[in-house]
């Protein structure tokens, strides 16, 4: 289809054809709104032309014909991504945020003012909007189950903008003597004051996912639905935009402008997470099967352990020894037994006490013999390995580690790791003591 008009402002490009404004992003050519828009314009039915103009800010888009103008703005674009960001269109709502900080990025450069100010506001701790937009992507990707890509999200963001104890409040058990302590920050409040516990918000997830399912006799009658709703809002916007009127008024954004062309263009108003949906697929009871939510919780502490052990070692971490505590028991957890000895024998922040029992619920009894030797306590080290070695104590299974390594023979392990313990220092425990089991 030939456009009738052609015209620019920003990052969007409009084009005017006879069955309406179609609005593409220039930087990718995908359309991201369509307008309801006719004349009765005989000039530009015989020619095929109709007057278009942007201004050169990229503020406004002006179409007219003899007896009208329509005037098409651009919605802020902070409000466009939080639209999206309701709606769940995260890749949307993360290309715009990205294509907004490279424009900003290309103006700055030579720019000595804008350079110093952003400058600045990393150096007072003051966050730019792009930042908050990125937190409130992760975290609600978080409750989508999107777990390495919400996280890769906050990764990226400024200490004074996100901390990684904000994640505490997913593992409440772990965490309950650091809650208190941690920072509350809602950015646009669209995931609530904080992230709910990890199972929990798993459940929701999929029983939000099985409510929102659709059989194909449902998908047909959802269909027809919005064929109906898209003849009455055609109905309605030629009431409110096609009027006889010297001057129109019509926004644009990457999304949609009013509730109902927002209706027109994804078949759905927006809701927020456990918002009424109009098609069950479940009873009123909704049960989870056991397995999934196991098979996401272990992916979201996976996920999570991989997060904090790349963040720790950054700068201007708060509550590091949290944080070191929190890691080592999703590593448990999810039996990385290589990463849990990693994790003790080097420079850590875990509370002392809390990553001891949890080493020995675990049956990470190596690890806690290496954790015992780095807190400076070789005796307790050396009588740990004493008993991991005569078979009072038994290794947990895993298929990384020492033990794991050494095909399963915890003894040798625990004394080949005594032995170079002492080798280290005078110790009082012998080994031959350890060789022969004995007191």
């Amino acid at each position: 289809m030939t456009p009738l008009a052609l015209a620019a402002a920003g990052l969007f490009v409009v084009a005017l054809c006879d069955d309406g404004v179609h609005v593409f992003d220039r930087t990718n050519s995908r359309e991201v709104q369509h307008i309801d828009y006719s004349h009765d314009d005989a000039y530009v039915r015989l020619t095929q032309r109709l007057p278009a103009a942007g201004d050169a800010g990229g503020s406004c888009i002006c179409l007219a014909t003899s007896s009208q103008v329509l005037r098409l703005e651009p919605i802020a674009i902070e409000q466009q991504v939080r639209e999206l960001l309701k709606r769940k269109q995260f890749d949307q709502a993360l290309d715009l945020i990205h294509n907004t900080q490279q424009a900003a990025q290309a103006s700055d450069l030579g720019d000595a003012t804008a350079i110093a100010a952003d400058a600045a506001d990393a150096a007072g701790g003051r966050a730019q909007w792009h930042h908050i937009a990125l937190a409130q992507a992760g975290l609600l990707l978080l409750l989508e189950c999107e777990f390495e890509r919400g996280l890769q999200l906050l990764q990226d963001l400024p200490p004074f903008v996100w901390q990684p104890c904000q994640l505490f409040s997913m593992f409440p058990d772990i965490m309950a003597g650091w809650l208190p302590r941690v920072p509350v920050r809602s950015y646009w409040g669209l995931h609530g004051q904080q992230l709910p516990p990890l199972a929990e918000l798993v459940i929701d997830t999929l029983e939000l996912r099985a409510a929102t399912a659709t059989t194909p006799r449902q998908q047909r009658w959802r269909q027809g639905q919005q064929s109906k709703l898209q003849l009455q809002q055609e109905h309605e916007q030629s009431v409110t935009y096609i009027t006889a009127s010297k001057q129109q008024m019509a926004n644009y954004n990457s999304t949609a402008s009013s509730p109902d062309s927002r209706q027109q263009q994804h078949g759905k108003s927006s809701s927020s997470r456990g918002s009424a949906t109009s098609f069950r697929a479940l009873p009123s009871s909704y049960d989870a099967d056991p397995s999934v939510v196991e098979a996401l919780v272990q992916q979201g502490k996976t996920a999570v352990a991989a997060y904090l052990s790349a963040v720790r070692v950054q700068p201007s971490m708060s509550m590091l020894d949290g944080i070191d505590t929190l890691l080592l028991s999703l590593l448990c957890d999810v039996g990385d037994a290589a990463a849990v000895e990693l994790l003790v024998e080097g420079p850590n922040a875990a509370a002392a006490a809390a990553a001891a029992a949890t080493l020995r619920a675990a049956g990470r009894w190596h690890a806690l013999a290496l954790l015992l030797m780095n807190n400076r306590q070789p005796q307790r080290a050396l009588d740990t390995w004493k008993s991991l070695a005569a078979g009072e104590l038994v290794e947990s299974a895993s298929t990384t580690g020492t033990v794991a390594e050494a095909k399963g023979d915890a003894a040798a392990v625990a004394v080949a790791a005594a032995a170079a313990a002492m080798a280290a220092g005078p110790h009082r425990v012998s080994t031959q003591v350890l060789l022969s089991g004995g007191g």
